[in-house]
């Protein structure tokens, strides 16, 4: 009874009006050229601010936590249906992005078609009350409701979750976020004698296969895409055991794909791995590290450097102009 009455309540009171592309308005058809794929590390990283401001790029971010490989390859066939294809793509990787796997909620959000939600004529409610053995012939009978109803509230609620926060773009469509200003400099963490170091799951797990079928829609479009490597802050950089697996493994991913690009900032000899200013978290022993608003701020000046530098060399290639002259 308690599951009835809460499906005429939902009925009776959704709107479903919004979009996992957030507003309709701003995102028009051919707007952005770049987007940005990542989980939480890449949207504490890589900001369409800074990308806007330095490069002229409009970038839109789909990157947030519990986002991977799955999610994106939907999210992407599904942008290019309803926007167009874009020009470049970003797609902020890490050592521990094939351990984890996307939630049932965000895989809704990214996959569906459109679905119309009818609400329920309370007309035709049944009577409260109407006794144990009368509520159990009823969910008997109203199997395929009740099974829809859990389908529509998954539906609404993916929705809600995926959509961007109103408030995060500026009137350009641009993302305002550059990041949080939270530090690890006070937070003393002297490297201890001993701790855990964390073996790397490759590309044949997790979701790796969904990022290879990315991988092949975004090569037959023609789409120029930058896998970023993201820095982690000394403790958790040195504690990723099989470094080299990882880029090996990365740069496998796009041998032979010739507009695919693998940037690896996490590594002390491209980026400071070390100022505890550039990073909200990570410590030694842990996996979780993230970039604060002012690591992200040289991040992006290099990131733009290097991506001026392929657009460059692409506008030279279509001219004819030889790599050595450009």
């Amino acid at each position: 009874m308690l599951f009835r009455e809460a499906s005429f309540s939902f009925y009776s009171n959704v709107k479903i009006k919004k979009s996992v592309f957030g507003k309709r308005e701003v995102i028009k058809k051919d707007f952005y050229d770049t987007l940005i794929f990542g989980s939480s590390r890449t949207i504490a990283a890589i900001h369409p601010l800074y990308l806007f401001n330095h490069l002229g790029l409009k970038a839109y971010t789909s990157a947030k936590n519990d986002r991977y490989p799955h999610y994106f390859y939907l999210l992407y066939k599904l942008f290019k249906k309803q926007f167009g294809k874009p020009e470049y793509l970003i797609y902020g990787v890490d050592y521990f992005m094939f351990t984890l796997k996307t939630s049932k909620f965000l895989l809704i959000s990214a996959s569906r078609k459109k679905r119309k939600i009818k609400k329920i004529d309370l007309s035709k409610r049944p009577e409260k009350d109407a006794g144990f053995l009368k509520e159990i012939s009823l969910l008997l009978r109203w199997k395929k409701k009740l099974d829809k109803t859990v389908e529509d509230v998954l539906y609404k609620y993916s929705l809600d979750m995926d959509r961007p926060d109103k408030n995060s773009t500026n009137a350009a469509g641009i993302s305002n976020f550059t990041g949080n200003k939270t530090t690890l400099e006070l937070n003393p963490d002297n490297r201890p004698a001993t701790w855990e170091k964390f073996p790397y799951l490759d590309s044949d797990n997790g979701e790796g296969k969904y990022l290879k079928k990315l991988f092949d829609e975004l090569e037959t479009d023609g789409v120029i895409v930058f896998l970023v490597g993201i820095p982690d802050y000394i403790g958790t950089y040195e504690s990723t055991s099989e470094k080299d697996r990882f880029e090996k493994d990365m740069q496998s991913l796009i041998n032979g794909r010739k507009k695919f690009r693998f940037l690896n900032y996490n590594h002390p000899d491209k980026f400071d791995l070390h100022n505890r200013r550039f990073y909200k978290n990570g410590r030694y022993g842990h996996n979780n590290s993230h970039l604060s608003y002012y690591g992200s701020i040289p991040l992006n000046e290099i990131l733009s450097r290097d991506i001026k530098k392929t657009i460059s060399n692409k506008a030279g290639a279509e001219k004819g102009i030889p790599e050595e002259d450009k």
